[in-house]
């Protein structure tokens, strides 16, 4: 059971005890992603997840990372379109020194003029090395093509010409713009006392004070169809890769049980529809497919790497058309396996920390994570071949071929 509280100050805190656990993972979800950048600061929150490392009001730079090692845990920070979020793993008996070092990174961050000049060449060589990737360069015109409106059409890591003009200062505006208490959810999960636990979270999380702005909301994309095709060619790439992609409503925990049990049906493992009738087939060399929920329009794509392009893409295009032919004894088995690796990835404290704060800071609905087992559990087969029907509408098809 996770037991989910708000402070005085709007910041919600979620404690999940596993006595199973050696461990402690602490987490910190903030709704303040790249889907909040503007034209002038692409990148701008990723580059903010990078320079929370680099000093504190307390701390010189370097010096949580050293106290994290010293203790036996692991400190990393992950930056996405609807969210950005700092964990640390360690020793269970570290929780009270785990809070302090992580209350410290998040509510106080130097953002020296400094520090900022000293971390650009970094974030830029990280963008100089996405470009020279074809296949992420490919990704991320595929996703420019299928979004118009909605902010997922420009890169997480931001444009070199954005990245250059950084200053302080615009580090600190998104800071005190986004980082408030009421956009904040802190997840703890491991072998911990409850109430001590939720003791030490108010002390340093609880006290946090900032006044929230009125903060625009990010289009949200027009669902309909978004056919078409567009080639790319690299003389990097060995074999064609061909990406099939179609636009979805906003992430919703109705829909979104549903989108995951087509993704079992459709690519997990031997057994599922792509591997038999593409791999097994030899048609494609590898197939996947993915569903990404997002808050202002998800998508749905299937990938191929394959020599025999043509013939790939037509039996695939097939096979999505006669979506709803699937037997309802293959959806079962899908649900079956579904249920079953979501018991089995909820063994992992840091994979129960990250599905929790997911649930509550982009979703805010806990039963989002609390419930989800029992919605696949009571997922319907005549709702799936209802949802799934997009499959039938003709997608963005984009090929990566050799040059």
């Amino acid at each position: 059971m996770v037991k989910v509280q708000k402070f005085k100050n709007g910041l919600t805190c979620a404690i999940k005890k596993r006595e199973d656990l050696n461990s402690v993972t602490v987490t910190v979800w903030l709704k303040a992603g790249a889907s909040y950048e503007n034209e002038k600061n692409r990148g701008v929150a990723h580059f903010l997840e990078h320079m929370l490392f680099n000093g504190s009001a307390n701390f010189p730079p370097g010096y949580i990372d050293r106290e994290v090692e010293s203790i036996g845990g692991e400190i990393n920070a992950a930056t996405s379109y609807d969210y950005t979020y700092y964990y640390i793993t360690a020793p269970a008996e570290c929780t009270e020194r785990v809070i302090e070092l992580l209350a410290e990174l998040v509510l106080n961050p130097l953002l020296s003029e400094e520090m900022v000049e000293k971390e650009k060449p970094i974030v830029l060589e990280e963008i100089a090395r996405s470009q020279d990737n074809p296949q992420e360069v490919f990704v991320e015109k595929f996703a420019e093509k299928l979004y118009r409106k909605a902010p997922y059409k420009y890169p997480i890591l931001g444009f070199k010409e954005t990245v250059e003009s950084f200053s302080a200062e615009t580090l600190r505006e998104f800071y005190r713009k986004f980082y408030t208490p009421d956009r904040m959810v802190v997840v703890v999960v491991g072998n911990v006392n409850e109430s001590q636990t939720e003791k030490l979270l108010e002390e340093r999380f609880g006290k946090f004070e900032r006044k929230p702005e009125k903060i625009p909301t990010p289009e949200t994309e027009d669902v309909g169809e978004r056919s078409g095709e567009f080639e790319m060619k690299s003389s990097l790439v060995a074999v064609p890769y061909v990406q099939m992609g179609w636009l979805l409503p906003p992430a919703n925990r109705n829909r979104d049980v549903y989108l995951e049990l087509l993704d079992s049906l459709l690519s997990s493992g031997r057994s599922s529809l792509l591997y038999r009738e593409l791999k097994e087939k030899g048609l494609v060399f590898s197939t996947s497919s993915n569903y990404q929920n997002l808050l202002f329009g998800s998508n749905y794509s299937v990938t191929l790497m394959t020599e025999t392009v043509e013939k790939a893409v037509e039996k695939t295009l097939a096979l999505m058309r006669s979506i709803e032919e699937i037997p309802r004894e293959e959806f079962e088995i899908a649900k079956e396996k579904l249920i079953k690796n979501e018991i089995f990835s909820r063994e992992s404290g840091e994979a129960e920390a990250d599905a929790i704060g997911f649930a509550l800071s982009v979703m805010d609905e806990v039963e989002y994570f609390s419930e989800y087992i029992e919605d696949l559990k009571n997922a319907k087969y005549e709702e799936f071949l209802k949802i799934v029907s997009f499959l039938k509408e003709k997608p963005l098809i984009g090929y990566l071929i050799p040059q």
